[in-house]
């Protein structure tokens, strides 16, 4: 059956061929009427080949031959220019490091085995490979809705069951004082900060000079996760002088990283984890100086509105519920008090 004038045409090569059945597609006429065809490929049987020619016709961006790099970037301009937050953007632009091997592929052409066999090759932690899968299926949902793909098959993507939950362990004084006594070894004064502040790491990495006041003995976040971590923090004198001894002059960020204007949270990472076993300190998140901060204060049975604050809640009951760990010591000091 012939098809129709300007739907393209399928012809049959000539020879012994393992794909004979050859596609043209009718792209647009030129001024006598002449039609300008693409060729979409060959195929093994004359019902692939009419499928294909179907598909084009109904959505020529199927054949466009756009790579996932091409998709990515389009996607990616954006995606940032709905979310400016820093911190999401740098954990983003880690994440999609994992995708460079399918930068070059043509991305209608990637099929679900070859996405799983890149996610089993992963060595990296649940939460990583799970980061990275949203990261992945926004990508694929972009070309989705823009037609450069027929289906996303992300979500058929297994990651295996998630691991055991963190459990937090907040610094014991014993290992506080060791930072002090190791303030020459390089981090140890972030460590401290962050101890003392409350602050999250995104916190402390997105802090810029301008919003460290010395005069005042505070600082303000302008940027954090969510609208009650905007706050201002009062500089505990404790590490006041950490911010005077390492805050440099005409420098943008109070970090800064090796060869980049801003210490970035990969950097730090394992760099942190290198500190703490030097220091043969037990093994710690980052995150588990903030627990470290809310339980400090409240042991010291600081105000329950004020420890709110000062972590960026707004609610005392997440504070107490998740952040706040009584050690041994001050449990005993609490059964002592009965008579």
């Amino acid at each position: 059956m012939k098809n129709s004038n300007g739907s393209g045409s399928i012809s049959k090569l000539k020879g012994k061929r393992r794909k004979p059945w050859y596609v043209r597609a009718t792209i647009e006429f030129s001024s006598d009427g002449k039609q300008i065809r693409k060729s979409i490929g060959t195929f093994a049987t004359k019902r692939e080949a009419q499928e294909a020619l179907y598909n084009y016709n109904k959505n020529p961006l199927l054949y466009s031959k756009k790579t996932f790099k091409n998709i990515l970037d389009l996607w990616w301009s954006a995606y940032t220019k709905r979310v400016t937050q820093k911190t999401t953007i740098s954990t983003h632009i880690y994440r999609m490091r994992a995708f460079e091997s399918l930068h070059d592929r043509i991305i209608a052409d990637i099929k679900l085995f070859e996405l799983q066999e890149l996610f089993d090759s992963m060595t990296t932690s649940w939460s990583f490979k799970n980061g990275c899968k949203s990261v992945l299926n926004m990508i694929f949902d972009f070309a989705l809705k823009n037609e450069f793909i027929d289906s996303n098959r992300v979500s058929f993507i297994e990651i295996g069951k998630k691991e055991k939950v963190i459990e937090r362990r907040v610094f014991t004084k014993k290992e506080i004082e060791t930072l002090w006594e190791n303030l020459d070894s390089k981090y140890c004064y972030i460590i401290l900060i962050l101890i003392y502040t409350g602050m999250r790491i995104g916190e402390l990495l997105n802090l810029k000079n301008e919003d460290i006041d010395l005069h005042n003995s505070s600082l303000t976040i302008r940027e954090s996760k969510t609208d009650a971590g905007v706050r201002i923090i009062p500089i505990s004198s404790k590490i006041f002088n950490l911010f005077v001894a390492n805050m440099v002059k005409d420098q943008e960020f109070f970090l800064k990283g090796d060869t980049t204007h801003q210490l970035s949270y990969s950097t730090f990472k394992p760099r942190f984890q290198k500190l703490l076993k030097s220091l043969d300190i037990e093994p710690h998140t980052i995150h588990d100086t903030r627990h470290t901060f809310a339980t400090l204060l409240n042991n010291a049975n600081a105000n329950q509105s004020a420890i709110t604050k000062l972590i960026g809640h707004s609610d005392f009951s997440i504070t107490e519920n998740v952040y706040t760990h009584k050690d041994t010591e001050e449990l005993r000091k609490a059964i002592d008090l009965l008579c």
